[in-house]
């Protein structure tokens, strides 16, 4: 185990599980929609600008029927195409699996004696394989469930707090580069997941042990 770091800090959607835009070019093609009109009404909030609605369910002040009725009503309007709210979440997002290389990643990683964590934005909290994750993570941090998100300074300094290690000792992995930006900003080493290879690759090498 390397002197310089302590614990690995994932992502959940996109760097555990297969990409977010496969599982969003399955919805659209279901809705009969453009891809390029879902990304922008429901990832706003990832590109540079305001949006009161995905940050408030990712925080948990706005609850999952609540968000899908307004989502459905805003996607239409975008659209021109009637959206059904009815298990909108799981409609959405249907589409992913979990990347097993990344779990096994995690696993080997805890073996060597790294304390990791999961740091996830949540759109609902009941798609998250709780079991599977507990089996391969110290810390859990669910944005809906701790009352932040990343970008927040704060949920980051939560979540290193919960580990109980400093935030410069620790490795995290995230597909977003706005959500990196945020976790050098705290100290943090990051790693920018394009697919499970590279980003073992990059972790192998930086904490100096064999994750495959």
């Amino acid at each position: 185990m390397t002197e310089r770091y302590e614990a690995l800090i994932v992502d959940f959607g996109g760097v555990l599980t297969t990409p977010l835009q496969d599982s969003f070019v399955m919805f659209a093609e279901t809705l009969g929609i453009e891809l390029q009109d879902l990304v922008r009404v429901a990832l706003k909030a990832y590109t540079g600008d305001t949006d009161p609605l995905v940050v408030g369910f990712e925080t948990g002040e706005i609850g999952e029927d609540e968000f899908a009725i307004e989502f459905a009503q805003r996607l239409a309007q975008e659209t021109g195409v009637a959206v059904d709210p009815e298990r909108l979440i799981q409609r959405m997002f249907g589409g992913m699996r979990l990347e097993e290389g990344m779990f096994d990643a995690l696993a080997a990683a805890k073996r060597a004696g790294f304390k990791t964590g999961l740091l996830s934005n949540s759109w609902g909290v009941s798609g998250y394989p709780r079991e599977r994750l507990a089996e391969v993570m110290d810390v859990v941090v669910i944005s809906a469930e701790v009352g932040m998100r990343k970008p927040d300074p704060e949920i980051f300094t939560f979540t290193t707090a919960k580990l109980g290690v400093a935030p410069h000792t620790c490795v995290f992995v995230d597909d977003h580069p706005g959500h990196l930006k945020a976790a050098q900003e705290a100290g943090m080493t990051t790693v920018l997941h394009r697919e499970p290879a590279q980003s073992i690759a990059e972790l192998e090498a930086l904490l100096e042990v064999p994750l495959t």
